[in-house]
């Protein structure tokens, strides 16, 4: 028996219950009042023609005749007794046997037209009704009507009431389940069918052959099976193609990460190694199962895990870092966040679902790139010995040729005075190409310091505004040969760093002439600024400007701007990598922004001293106790 079916038939058969019990007490109470109204009535008519039947008999003071009178009336149905009180409030007839009741003693003397309940001990409920024979001048006569023949009356009808009630229950019930059964069936029909589809059962069949709503029903769920499953052939086959494009798309990514020759590490966003590829096992000498749900910390230290964090906060972004491989080599990673396309995030840092590490071994290039610099710190070194006796001779020579020999020559000749100026020019050149050499040279062997960890640093409280002054006047004389304009800003309580003062005013003294050799007319503008833990200093110019090819490459070694081929060199190429050098080993970074024929500007930040840990950073990066700095 389904559960619509059992919640119809309770419904009906309550319903049908308060129905029956609403009528049965509403047809009881008018019944009972029917009777009561009745049996007054016949009580009241009773009382009527005993009172105007013994006007006489009382005056003549016959108690017997009244007696005889009314005991005939005890035999009529309902009238339980009669008694007659005459004016002088005394019983002179009655129908009480043995005795009169003390309840009716105590009505008696009622000479009114009215009736009341009495109850007497004993006996019963009654209705007593009186009447006053002569206005009650001669007496009163009680009739009372027995209220259990009522009662007895009322219950013999409830009962009939009743019973045909309860018949025609029992048929009702027996045509409400036959007509509930008949609508529950199909519909149970109906539900198998349903949950037979939603298990994608479409050979499944329904016989309802009703012409109504129900039968319209199933006829529409008939075709919609044929439908879905029409549709779900389509999408079957539609998947399974899928899932085979897939697998060949996975097979074919699976055989290019497992025979790349950088190894390939994915992490999630909380640092656990999800995926790495057998180069990366070969790089750590480590097996695959031993990495993968461990945490990139604990496996590969705190610089990998550095490295997933900072891409971790900024996915957009790609970073770099050196690592040590197994075997004493040496690695270069490069992490990028992974976040997936998603119109419901609508921050960058909601999309992010990891980070992806792809770690390259550069031993090689390593040892290559440390070859070439001692190669050429070794020719500097060499270079340097000989060239300082070129130029110590070269100005000898220059001093004796002036002082002891053009003197003596004839001015007038103009062969010897055209000779005398080639000398001169030529001896100017030999002088000027020499000190370009020796600057090379030099910043050959800064650079060849600073990237070996040999220069020696000496750290000190530092006012940036002392820096700009000094790196100014040592740069003044190129202002005024091109005639430039150096302007200035800086903002007002800016903080102490700590660094270096003599290497970071070579910094400024670096970015303030290549902003003047850049530019033929206009300012230089030096700003400082504060950025929240930070000093910010930038060296604007309106010179040529930079491609923006040539912008991602100029903090490179030995590279300028421009086309060297057809352009003179204007620099050695080495400048700014020392600037970077210098600025990043004083925690801070360097950068450049430029737009062609409208100008360049170079700015670097340094930490201010408050917000510099205790503690020796990674990546070249060093912070400084107080201890250790010169007060």
């Amino acid at each position: 028996m389904s559960k619509l079916f059992k919640r119809t038939l309770i419904i009906m058969i309550v319903l049908f219950a308060i129905i029956a019990m609403t009528t049965a007490v509403s047809t009881g109470w008018n019944l009972y009042n029917d009777l009561i109204a009745e049996y007054k009535s016949k009580g009241s008519a009773i009382a009527r023609s005993i009172a105007s039947s013994s006007v006489e008999t009382l005056l003549n003071r016959e108690p017997s005749t009244v007696q005889a009178m009314i005991d005939q009336f005890t035999e009529i149905l309902g009238v339980s007794y009669v008694f007659v009180v005459d004016n002088q409030g005394e019983i002179i007839s009655h129908t009480f046997v043995p005795m009169i009741p003390r309840e009716i003693i105590q009505i008696k003397n009622s000479t009114l037209d009215t009736s009341r309940d009495v109850s007497i001990e004993g006996k019963g409920e009654f209705i007593d009704i009186s009447f006053p024979i002569v206005e009650g001048t001669v007496g009163v006569v009680h009739v009372g009507m027995d209220k259990g023949i009522i009662f007895s009356q009322l219950r013999a009808g409830m009962f009939r009431q009743l019973s045909l009630l309860t018949i025609i229950f029992i048929i009702s019930v027996v045509f409400a389940y036959m007509f509930v059964n008949k609508i529950s069936q199909p519909l149970n029909k109906l539900t198998d069918y349903s949950r037979k589809l939603a298990s994608h059962d479409f050979t499944a069949t329904v016989d309802i052959k009703s012409q109504d709503e129900i039968g319209m029903l199933a006829e529409t769920m008939k075709s919609m099976a044929m439908d879905l499953s029409e549709v779900f052939e389509r999408y079957e086959l539609a998947l399974k193609d899928a899932i085979v494009e897939l697998q060949d798309t996975l097979a074919y990514l699976t055989a290019v990460i497992d025979n790349m020759a950088d190894g390939l590490l994915v992490t999630d966003t909380d640092g656990i190694i999800n995926h790495v590829n057998p180069a990366l096992s070969l790089m750590f000498h480590m097996r695959e199962a031993d990495m993968i749900g461990k945490n990139c910390r604990d496996i590969f230290g705190i610089e990998l895990f550095e490295l997933v964090e900072k891409s971790r906060k900024h996915p957009d972004e790609a970073f770099t870092t050196g690592i040590k491989l197994a075997g004493g080599k040496f690695g270069q990673a490069v992490a990028t966040g992974i976040h997936k396309d998603s119109l419901e995030a609508e921050d960058v840092h909601e999309k992010g679902i990891g980070s992806v590490i792809l770690i390259r071994d550069i031993t090689a290039e390593k040892e290559i790139d440390q070859m070439k610099t001692d190669f050429i710190s070794t020719v500097s070194h060499e270079l340097r010995t000989p060239l300082t006796s070129v130029l110590g001779f070269t100005e000898i020579i220059e001093k004796r040729l002036e002082e002891n020999i053009f003197p003596l020559l004839k001015p007038m000749d103009q062969g010897v005075i055209a000779t005398i100026k080639r000398i001169r020019n030529n001896i100017k050149i030999i002088l000027s190409e020499g000190e370009r050499l020796t600057a090379l040279i030099n910043d050959v062997l800064d650079i060849s310091k600073l990237e070996a960890g040999k220069v020696e640093w000496k750290m000190e409280r530092i006012q940036v505004q002392d820096l700009i002054e000094h790196a100014r006047f040592a740069t003044s004389s190129l202002f005024e040969q091109k005639k430039l304009e150096f302007r200035q800003y800086m903002e007002p309580g800016l903080p102490e760093i700590i660094g270096d003062r003599g290497r970071l005013i070579q910094v400024l003294i670096n970015l303030f002439s290549n902003a003047v050799k850049f530019t033929e007319q206009g300012h230089i503008l030096c700003q400082a600024t504060k950025s929240d833990n930070e000093v910010v200093v930038s060296i604007a110019d309106t010179g040529f400007g930079i491609m923006e090819g040539d912008l991602s490459s100029v903090f490179e070694k030995f590279k300028q701007a421009g086309d060297t081929l057809t352009d003179k060199p204007r620099g050695t190429g080495l400048g700014l990598p020392i600037c970077r050098q210098i600025i990043e080993y004083h925690g801070g970074k360097i950068w450049a922004e430029s737009q062609p024929e409208k100008g360049s500007i170079f700015s670097f930040s340094l930490p201010v001293l408050s917000a510099l840990p205790p503690t020796k950073g990674k990546a070249g990066f060093l912070h400084y106790e107080e201890s250790e700095i010169q007060l």
